[in-house]
């Protein structure tokens, strides 16, 4: 990390493969995904730039992780799958073909430790849009983000993979993924691809995604886009873009403290109802226990009744219900009474 910086974003994205890649200027080798990987997570011997800067290493803090894996884990799950996996002519992955897409996003305030209340609440909440804003543009194949703050700079690295196909990763690099659809408009149409055309569009697609991220994250804590210099500010200009600036972010964060009160006292609303809902079901219940209790009540009462009635008139009862079997037996067809009166 730079030890100077001014208060403009920083937002950095790059592909790694297994092998690391040359680098043009002839240099040596770009850093391998593995060595992405060991860097941030603070494996000894890849923290020898925070040592030389004067800082002492310390193991990185997760923002989000999916399954709650460490980012070793996802490393090790990122190779497993690219074993399976083959190109279009059926051979294995090669080893400098690009399969992880790292990206950075720094704040430009060094050194939490010295921060006041305010930085540290401004800290947090660029901290939440930038996950906000990651998790939009990446989804699911967000596999974690992390934090650093142990170097001058306090930092949040996020690591990218295409999870259905791996090799395709670097068409989730905004950049590339142009390329790569020129790459293939050309050969549909089999031409040579225009190198000219795919360094404007690279160009061009990265300016919109910094916008973007501009737009979601840097202008609601109080960054700009870009520094002085690359504006042409003169100091005067640069104070005042920096005090509006600063006036937007206190009204953004003003405003988000509000519809948090709002949601709050919705919630809170919304559970008093749900309270309510149950009383009534409540007395809906019970009211119809009491009708159930109610009518078993009156059918007790009509049964002591009769009780009652067969009590006091069981003479008459007996002597009625004996005639009318006397009767009915005698209107019987095989009863001896009529068979006497057929003969």
């Amino acid at each position: 990390m730079a030890k100077k910086q001014t208060t403009s974003q920083f937002m950095h994205l790059e592909l790694y493969s297994r092998a690391g890649a040359l680098l043009q200027n002839g240099a040596g080798r770009k850093t391998s995904s593995g060595g992405v990987v060991w860097e941030a997570t603070r494996v000894e011997g890849f923290t020898e730039h925070i040592i030389a800067d004067g800082f002492i290493p310390a193991p990185p803090t997760y923002l989000y992780s999916q399954n709650d894996f460490t980012l070793d884990v996802h490393y090790e799950n990122v190779l497993a799958q690219v074993e399976t996996e083959k190109d279009s002519l059926g051979r294995k992955i090669k080893s400098d073909k690009n399969i992880l897409l790292a990206g950075v996003v720094s704040y430009p305030k060094p050194r939490i430790a010295e921060w006041s209340p305010d930085d540290e609440q401004n800290y947090i909440m660029f901290k939440e849009q930038s996950m906000e804003f990651m998790k939009k543009q990446w989804g699911d194949n967000l596999l974690c983000v992390l934090e650093h703050t142990d170097e001058q700079y306090p930092h949040i690295h996020f690591y990218v993979v295409n999870k259905s196909k791996v090799a395709d990763t670097p068409a989730m690099h905004p950049g590339f993924a142009e390329n790569i659809r020129i790459e293939k408009e050309a050969k549909a149409l089999n031409q040579p691809v225009n190198k000219k055309e795919q360094v404007h569009a690279y160009k061009n697609a990265m300016r919109l995604f910094q916008d973007d991220f501009y737009q979601t994250v840097s202008v609601y804590c109080g960054l700009d886009r870009l520094g002085p210099k690359a504006q042409r500010l003169n100091r005067t200009e640069w104070k005042d873009r920096k005090r509006a600036t600063k006036l937007v972010a206190k009204a953004f964060k003003k405003v988000k403290e509000q519809a948090a009160d709002i949601n709050v006292k919705s919630n809170t609303l919304n559970l008093s109802m749900l309270e309510l809902e149950q009383q009534i079901a409540n007395l809906i219940d019970m009211q119809a226990q009491v009708e159930n209790e109610h009518k078993a009540i009156a059918e007790g009462v009509q049964d002591l009744e009769l009780a009652q009635f067969v009590k006091d008139n069981y003479p008459q009862i007996a002597t009625s219900f004996k005639m009318h079997k006397i009767r009915k037996d005698a209107n019987a067809p095989n009863s001896s009474m009529t068979k006497g009166k057929k003969l």
